[in-house]
């Protein structure tokens, strides 16, 4: 049984009501009328954690009320940081992958998509951003966001639109990709310590699948990637030491993250 429902606001009209009952079959879960009820209430009566709310042209918001959890899609820093790469102030994640125009990304880690929006609005077209993301509340909200979130300027949403999507484990995903299909391999796993001021990642952490990347995952984005593999880690990790490759350490001034960045296989 699904761990969670789909439901609306208190007095839905007719177009929510359908968005619900859309929503619920794209979460292979159950639409179920809110009535008066509190969410902590429906969630209780309806025997799972969490409940997406569907209020018309607002983007969905996904609750867990026992953890007091509110997650809805947003491009977080993604404005700012294409805003730095137009003004010349550069962007690590972009310098890491030595990114440029018509080159490809196999985003693994999706999640809210920032860091895909970002990679999208410099490779422009012809190029390509596939973000994989496991969570299926996840995937599903960052895809009907992307697709639909209302930005400006134009160049940003043209970037979000651009970027597909799919739902699915990324150790899946790079098994049955072909040898040498991206020009870069994207990881940005959940930290096993949080940056304390990243407060606003808070909600996505509670949902995000938290294991740490596998060397055999690696393995196999060494044979997708023609350029590189990138890795993202807090400042300062001992995760390197515990990789069977080397990787190259691009931080950026006075961030609180780097990157490792690895060559591919043979």
């Amino acid at each position: 049984m699904s761990s969670l429902v789909v439901t609306t606001s208190r007095n839905p009209d007719a177009q929510a009501r359908g968005q619900a009952q859309n929503w619920a079959q794209r979460l292979d879960c159950r639409d179920v009328p809110r009535r008066q009820r509190s969410l902590a209430a429906l969630v209780a009566d309806e025997q799972v954690s969490g409940v997406l709310v569907v209020a018309g042209k607002q983007q969905p918001v996904y609750y867990e009320p026992a953890r007091s959890l509110e997650y809805f899609f947003h491009p977080n820093m993604a404005k700012v940081r294409i805003h730095n790469l137009k003004t010349d102030r550069g962007d690590p994640m972009i310098t890491a992958m030595k990114l440029g125009r018509g080159d490809s990304v196999l985003d693994c880690t999706l999640g809210r998509g920032s860091d895909a929006i970002v990679a999208s609005w410099v490779v422009e077209e012809p190029g390509k951003v596939v973000g994989v993301e496991q969570m299926p509340v996840l995937a599903e909200l960052s895809a009907h966001g992307l697709a639909t979130y209302e930005i400006s300027p134009h160049d940003i949403a043209a970037a979000m639109r651009r970027i597909e999507v799919h739902h699915a484990d990324y150790q899946d995903f790079l098994r049955e990709s072909s040898h040498r299909s991206f020009d870069v391999v994207y990881f940005d796993p959940i930290f096993d310590q949080p940056i304390e001021a990243s407060r606003a990642m808070a909600p996505l952490r509670a949902i995000a699948n938290d294991r740490p990347v596998a060397i055999g995952a690696l393995e196999q984005a060494r044979r997708v990637a023609t350029r590189a593999v990138v890795i993202k880690q807090r400042r300062g990790s001992d995760y390197w030491q515990t990789l069977p490759f080397e990787a190259e350490i691009v931080a950026g001034g006075s961030s609180r993250i780097e990157y490792g960045v690895i060559t591919p296989g043979s």
